[in-house]
């Protein structure tokens, strides 16, 4: 098909949105997968459905959907992020920081802002340079890392102020520690997340526009979508996405690391959403679908650790996942 007849499919989509009918059964196999994995990891393990660890999982994979799905915004878009680990970083040292010196309202703004600013260059580098995603993603995760190296000269930052004395934060430390009865906070802010980039993506033009972006970019110009403008909104929602998992992963530690995200938060992200489903080439999938993503690399994690698996047989089983995951999307786009 050529641009014309793609651009006037795109303005009608765009124009009368749908809601998928069918039964999505890549969601219904990815749940089976899940069912057995739990069966499997539960036989070996008699601590694998404990309570203890079932939160530690949910808390786990709730802070991970959020990077996850921030990145299956740009990957629907036919790009990526992949300064997500490093910005998580410096927003987290930021934060911590921020939060110390100005206070817990104050701290969590200037958090989040760092997270919007470092997605706004990125954006503005891919939508209006046309440096490629992978360049510009890449460009941004050596700065936000040297940056956050240079801000706490390659320390980690402890709630404590210039004299020693130790700085209180209850609602900073209960937001990733703290449960509301039997939930963890993460779990509910996760919940939260997902619910506003549902709205976002099925209920307003700036969804319809990603996938019509991933689809087609040309069609979607010729059909008037403000491409530029929407990619440089993709990448601070990816920021923005980062700077709260970054802002919960130091909760949860009760520190600033400079080192808090880096690669293995980048790469369980890419794993998610290439488990999900989401084509690598743009225009088809969905958070959704990331969810069940992020639940099988949390738990397939976790099961392995108590089996005594070693990080490095982890990483390469992580690293075969992507590239299988890849390989589908790009033989499916080709069927197509």
């Amino acid at each position: 098909m050529d641009a014309a007849g793609a651009a006037a499919r795109i303005r009608t989509a765009v124009a009368r949105p749908q809601l998928p009918a069918e039964v999505d059964w890549q969601v219904v196999l990815l749940a089976a997968a899940l069912v057995g994995m739990g069966v499997f990891f539960s036989l070996r393990s008699p601590h694998f459905l404990t309570g203890e660890n079932l939160g530690n999982v949910i808390r786990h994979a709730a802070i991970l959907y959020i990077i996850a799905a921030g990145q299956t915004i740009t990957i629907l878009s036919a790009g990526i992020d992949l300064s997500q680990g490093m910005v998580a970083s410096l927003v987290s040292v930021v934060a911590v920081d921020a939060i110390i010196h100005f206070g817990f309202a104050a701290g969590t703004s200037i958090g989040l802002l760092a997270g919007a600013a470092a997605g706004l260059f990125t954006g503005l580098m891919v939508a209006y340079v046309r440096i490629q995603p992978f360049l510009a993603t890449v460009g941004m995760l050596y700065i936000a890392g040297g940056l956050a190296l240079v801000y706490t000269s390659g320390r980690t930052l402890f709630f404590m102020d210039v004299t020693g004395k130790s700085v209180q934060a209850p609602v900073f430390f209960w937001l990733g520690q703290g449960h509301i009865g039997p939930v963890p906070v993460p779990l509910l802010v996760a919940l939260g997340v997902a619910g506003l980039l549902y709205l976002l993506m099925s209920r307003t033009p700036f969804g319809r526009y990603v996938y019509a972006i991933g689809g087609n970019e040309e069609a979607a110009a010729m059909s008037g979508v403000p491409v530029q403008r929407v990619k440089m909104v993709i990448y601070m929602v990816s920021g923005l996405c980062v700077a709260v998992a970054a802002y919960l992963l130091s909760s949860r530690s009760a520190s600033g690391h400079p080192h808090l995200g880096g690669f293995p938060l980048l790469m369980d992200g890419i794993a998610s959403v290439a488990i999900g489903g989401t084509n690598f080439m743009g225009g088809e999938g969905g958070i959704y679908r990331t969810a069940m993503g992020v639940l099988i690399i949390a738990f397939l994690g976790n099961g392995l650790n108590i089996l005594g698996v070693s990080t490095f047989v982890q990483q390469m089983i992580i690293g075969g996942i992507i590239i299988a995951a890849f390989w589908l999307s790009v033989a499916r786009r080709r069927v197509a």
